[in-house]
């Protein structure tokens, strides 16, 4: 094999692996779509099953539970949904997809190393180079091919983490079902800012330590292992850099705003262990907040979970937002979990001193106790209970749980009551009405097979 032949062979191996670098590229994206396409369909027919369970019927609407007619219209599941949607919703993606193509393959390509020759790393590049000049010895030449080559491995790490930091970010969009031309250009400026800010740490870190590369750098897994995380987090670098040059931190984060910043864990609801909560990230709930103000219909569409399973943890999650840890680890002892727990107590006369003694327990701050009388007596203890029951999200889960009970029929004594004053057409006292606001619109209806269809099990 002659050398013209043996360079041929090298450019043909080039171009094959340049191609190979380009599919990779769009091989990311591609999948996203198909994915998408796929749980839109699935959670399509699975809706569309939902609609007879949670219509309300009586003799003047026919009409669907808020809850659900925001699920419905999220998935364009219904048909008046289907008949409005645009045909053209996907040219949108075009421009943002190309975009992030062509960082993405870029940064593959800098990453395998197909462009870097000699001839191209002797001439003076900022990007790589930084400060790092050459002179007419022949030894800052070298200097200066071994701080680009370094400057290079930084920036594919970053690109490594910023790319990985996209695929999760990309999968929760289709696991929410809100991906956007905005999505493909938000991590496409992810890439763009973790590789400038990461790339422009290291020419900073060299340029203090005064050193030449070699030395400078004598083990450089550290600082690959920093250009991994600022592909995660460009934020962490940037703050980096400002601190640096503190004239620059115009807003000062206020020391006692430190003193406000709670976070409940979501495996501290029970029946939700590390796997759970690790598919509920994916829909970015990740804390009893996000839980307690979740659609449990919704929840129960997206996830393998049943809409008992859901509608639970969504009352336990409520139960934990409105009264802090003590009084929530006084409760569980009397068999109170969720916020319609709490609720029935209430309207118990010979439970209400069980109730009343775990709502007054002591405030500690995990040491010491920081407040020892709450104030909550037998005559407000109803008002307490109230105004934790009147929030919106407390409102509508309990719409969507008493919408189930009369479809299935319970018989159970306030589900009874319920029954007899919608079949009697008399309306609610004005006390109940405050309480059952969700049971003056809704209607019983006789289980049908499209009530089975929807997964909901029967009752134990």
């Amino acid at each position: 094999m002659t050398a013209h032949d043996f360079f041929e062979l090298a450019g043909e191996l080039r171009v094959i692996s340049m191609m190979g670098l380009l599919c990779l590229s769009f091989l990311l994206p591609l999948t996203i779509f198909i994915g998408r396409s796929n749980i839109k369909t699935v959670r399509q027919k699975i809706i569309a099953d939902l609609e007879t369970v949670f219509r309300i019927n009586d003799s003047d609407t026919d009409k669907l539970i808020p809850s659900f007619e925001f699920a419905a219209y999220k998935y364009r599941a219904l048909p008046h949904y289907i008949e409005g949607r645009q045909p053209s919703e996907w040219r949108a993606y075009i421009l943002p997809v190309l975009v992030f193509i062509m960082v993405t393959f870029s940064g593959f390509i800098t990453a395998s190393g197909a462009l870097l020759t000699k001839e191209r790393l002797e001439h003076f590049q900022p990007l790589f180079s930084g400060m790092t000049l050459v002179t007419e010895n022949p030894a800052s030449l070298r200097a200066m091919l071994d701080y680009q080559l370094q400057t290079i491995a930084v920036l594919t790490f970053t690109f490594f983490g910023a790319y990985v930091w996209s695929i999760d970010y990309l999968v929760r969009r289709i696991s929410n079902y809100d991906l956007s031309p905005i999505s493909f250009l938000r991590v496409t400026a992810h890439i763009i800012l973790a590789c400038i800010t990461s790339v422009t740490l290291h020419h900073g870190y060299m340029d203090m330590a005064q050193a030449t590369p070699a030395s400078a750098v004598s083990d450089r897994m550290p600082e690959l292992i920093v250009a991994f995380l600022v592909g995660f987090f460009p934020k962490l670098g940037l703050q980096t850099l400002l601190s640096r040059v503190p004239q620059l931190q115009i807003r000062r984060i206020d020391p006692r705003a430190q003193g406000f910043v709670r976070e409940y864990p979501i495996d501290m609801i029970m029946g939700i262990d590390s796997a759970i909560k690790f598919r509920l990230a994916e829909f970015e709930i990740e804390d009893v907040q996000n839980l307690a103000t979740a659609n449990p219909i919704l929840l129960f569409v997206e996830t393998p979970y049943g809409i008992y399973e859901t509608m639970d943890w969504v009352a336990q999650a409520q139960l934990i937002l409105a009264l802090d840890l003590d009084q929530i680890e006084a409760l569980r002892t009397i068999n109170i979990r969720t916020i319609f727990d709490i609720e029935r107590f209430m309207e118990r006369p010979e439970s209400r001193p069980l109730l009343l003694a775990a709502l007054n327990t002591p405030k500690t701050d995990g040491k010491s106790i920081v407040q020892q009388d709450r104030g909550i007596t037998l005559d407000n203890l109803e008002s307490v209970v109230r105004a934790i029951g009147e929030d919106l999200h407390v409102q509508r889960l309990r719409q969507v749980w008493r919408n189930i009970e009369l479809k299935l029929s319970f018989d159970l004594p306030h589900v009874r009551r319920e029954r007899a004053l919608l079949l009697s057409d008399q309306p609610l006292e004005p006390e109940a009405a405050r309480s059952q606001p969700a049971a003056a619109a809704t209607a019983p209806l006789e289980p049908t097979p499209a009530t089975e269809t929807a997964r909901v099990p029967e009752p134990a």
